[in-house]
């Protein structure tokens, strides 16, 4: 047996209408997300220019931190190939939602290659040639 319990302030009406329909995507907003995920990979490709510059191979730290982004990049990579299938059928909602969880997996890996950038300038790494 089962039952359930409903609590409702005094006086509440229901409303009608149920459930309000999820967010449709455009082209545009798709187009909008993909420019902003490229754009993070340009701050990607500078923070990682600058750990690769350094011997952040000296670091353990730094180490498993580059090797978590690296996943994280990797991850992002697959979330690009829906995002870029989705849009190739017209599917904007998917393809908006893949392309947002591709700028996800992007700000986890910028945040581990700041942190590991970080930690090299504070511990005196340096410049490889």
């Amino acid at each position: 047996m089962q039952g359930y319990l409903l609590v409702q302030p005094k006086g509440y009406k229901a409303k009608s209408g149920g459930l309000k329909a999820g967010t449709n995507y455009t082209e545009e907003d798709y187009k909008k997300q993909v420019k902003t995920n490229i754009e993070t990979q340009a701050v990607i490709n500078q923070v990682v220019g600058f750990i690769t510059s350094h011997n952040y191979k000296d670091f353990p730290t730094v180490v498993a931190l580059v090797e978590d982004a690296t996943d994280q990049l990797g991850f992002a990579k697959e979330a690009k190939a829906k995002a870029e299938a989705a849009a190739a059928k017209k599917d904007w909602n998917n393809a908006m939602l893949w392309a947002n969880q591709w700028w996800q997996y992007q700000v986890k890996t910028a945040d581990l290659g700041l942190r590991a950038k970080t930690y090299l300038e504070e511990h005196g790494a340096k410049k490889v040639k």
